[in-house]
């Protein structure tokens, strides 16, 4: 695999796992990667130091901002130091995304940008939402695609996925939408038909490590701001 897409993961408080899994992503793929450091804190610069080692970009917020900032600033560094780039893929840091899944969305992303030319796909890694995941992150994907279906029309499977592919030429829209936390990338969602993306599901594995408690989506805050996202979409078209 050539290094024409970019990976992009937002990281808080990550494990060592982290580590092992974009290394096997370097090694066995030859790909750019790029982390972004949300104001993790200096117990976990051992992690980031690491990453650098191993040929990683590391950017940094000196506090956190949230994951919609964090794959903002990520986007910004590929836009003014990327020209060879067709896409990039985001991919979460908590251990839920498996390197063939990541792999698979990268193929997905490069037949719709190289094999067949102007199809602007927004190529999106689903997970089966089945007796493995957690009730509340189940109850919530349930409530969260089914408003999404009532306002957009469109059946989605899994609206909270981390794991996307973004055509190149759609980063320098995507900073101009709104939001800085988890909302953002439902924000990305409902954008993406004005943007001219049609979006693209393919199945990936489903995983959930300790009941994903390594997860810092607040069920409350984070919550709110999303369907306030949906809402405000509804009255304004934006």
């Amino acid at each position: 695999m050539d290094d024409n897409v970019v990976v992009i993961i937002p990281a808080y408080k990550s494990s060592n796992n982290l580590v092992s899994f974009v290394q096997g992503l370097i090694i066995q793929n030859n790909l750019k990667i790029v982390v972004v450091d949300d104001g993790s804190g200096a117990e976990y610069e051992s992690i980031f130091d690491q990453l650098k080692n191993i040929g990683v970009i590391v950017l940094h917020h000196d506090k956190n901002l949230g994951k919609g900032r964090a794959l903002k600033t990520a986007f910004n560094y590929c836009l003014n130091n990327f020209d060879d780039v067709v896409g990039v893929v985001t991919a979460d840091d908590d251990g839920q995304h498996l390197q063939k899944d990541v792999l698979r969305v990268i193929e997905a992303l490069k037949q719709t940008i190289i094999v067949v030319p102007n199809k602007n796909n927004l190529i999106l890694g689903a997970r089966q939402l089945d007796k493995k995941v957690p009730l509340r992150s189940k109850f919530g994907n349930f409530i969260t695609r089914n408003i999404f279906y009532l306002v957009t029309g469109q059946k989605l499977s899994d609206t909270q996925t981390g794991l996307r592919g973004i055509p190149f030429v759609f980063l320098q829209n995507l900073l101009n939408i709104k939001g800085d936390r988890y909302e953002y990338e439902m924000n990305v969602l409902l954008s993406a038909k004005k943007l001219g993306m049609k979006i693209i599901q393919i199945p990936i594995s489903t995983v959930y490590i300790k009941g994903n408690k390594s997860s810092h989506f607040n069920p409350i805050k984070d919550s709110f701001k999303i369907y306030s996202s949906i809402i405000k979409f509804i009255f304004t078209g934006k």
